[in-house]
């Protein structure tokens, strides 16, 4: 192993791949290695290798799978029609599996892998990024066609560069990266550069102040500075803005608490105007009331009098009726009898 070889698997110790990547297995294609790429990150490979299994007898063509239902595809790995609930070991790489042949139709437009055996280094840059299947599932898929040996992988190319394990522009014309990640290390070395491409070191984003490896790759430091001075820009930013919004909520408080006081004692002027007028049509109504029993009690008085002026005029009439029969009565007593006729 080289110096620089050396150097960068000591860098990778720090990593820990979320995936292990599966044996080779023979007379598998290399499409169905993909898929066993798929399927060790959830079942042991002897489990994987019997799903692959499984997946090519129920589809003669992969094409029928990738436009196939999760629950169809877990249904198979299960053994036959099952409930979501017994299908919860196997939905999860079945639905990978699946997304893996979607991502190898959109880029190949077709179900077949066969034709990176004739150009790697082509087959290599169309599968630059696939993230369901992922940089080092991908770089092993191109070894395996390349006859073991590792492609120049633009995702592995741009991490040894970025590391400083090899110059800048030094790998354009490379074929493949033995002298840098030689296949008789396996599969744990490129396992931990895929896990660094596909996580921290992307092409246009890279997240480099996240990546274990910042301290020791001087892409990294040099970006991680950037990042910070961009945090510290971003933060004097926030900073800014935080006053100038709080300055314009204190301005809002201030005209809504004035607008508010201008209402309020508009709302007071209205409400004293309103008591007024109130208080004068309560002291109308009590006039009018007052009058009206004023008339009435006049109204009644006139009756009263007319009433007792009747009773005085009737009460005269029968002591004048009275007086004139004692009168006639008088006079009539005083009148001599009328004298009774002789006898012939």
């Amino acid at each position: 192993m080289s110096n620089k070889t050396d150097q960068l698997s000591k860098l990778l110790k720090k990593i820990t791949p979320r995936a292990a990547l599966p044996k080779p297995v023979e007379g598998f294609s290399l499409l169905e290695h993909g898929i066993l790429c798929m399927l060790v990150r959830h079942v042991p490979q002897e489990r994987a290798e019997a799903f692959v299994a499984t997946l090519r007898k129920s589809y003669p063509e992969w094409n029928e799978m990738r436009v196939a239902q999760t629950d169809e595809i877990a249904g198979f790995l299960k053994g036959g029609r099952a409930t979501r609930d017994r299908l919860r070991g196997v939905w999860e790489p079945a639905r990978e599996a699946r997304d893996y042949l979607q991502e190898v139709f959109t880029k190949t437009h077709a179900m077949d892998l066969e034709f990176l055996r004739e150009d790697v280094l082509g087959g290599a840059k169309m599968l630059a990024s696939m993230p369901v299947l992922g940089t080092a599932a991908t770089c092993q898929i191109l070894a395996l066609a390349a006859g073991k040996k590792l492609p120049a992988h633009p995702a592995l190319v741009r991490m040894l560069e970025r590391t400083g394990i090899v110059g800048k522009g030094n790998l354009k014309k490379a074929k493949d990266l033995e002298d840098y990640l030689p296949s008789s290390e396996g599969t744990s070395l490129l396992e931990r550069v895929g896990e660094v491409a596909d996580r921290w070191c992307h092409a246009k984003t890279p997240t480099c102040h996240e990546c274990p490896l910042v301290d020791d790759c001087p892409f990294g430091k040099k970006a991680f500075q950037e990042w910070k001075v961009q945090q510290a820009r971003a933060e004097a930013h926030r900073a800014r803005e935080e006053a100038r919004r709080s300055a314009l909520e204190k301005k809002e408080k201030e005209r809504l608490d004035r607008e508010a006081a201008r209402l309020s004692k508009k709302n007071e002027v209205i409400r004293a105007k309103q008591e007024r007028e109130k208080q004068k049509r309560l002291a109308i109504e009590a006039r009018k009331r007052e009058a009206e029993a004023l008339k009435q009690r006049k109204i009644a008085d006139v009756a009263r009098r007319k009433a007792e002026a009747l009773k005085l005029a009737a009460k005269k009439k029968v002591t004048a009726e009275k007086l004139a029969a004692k009168k006639k009565a008088a006079a009539a007593a005083k009148k001599p009898a009328p004298k009774k006729a002789r006898k012939k």
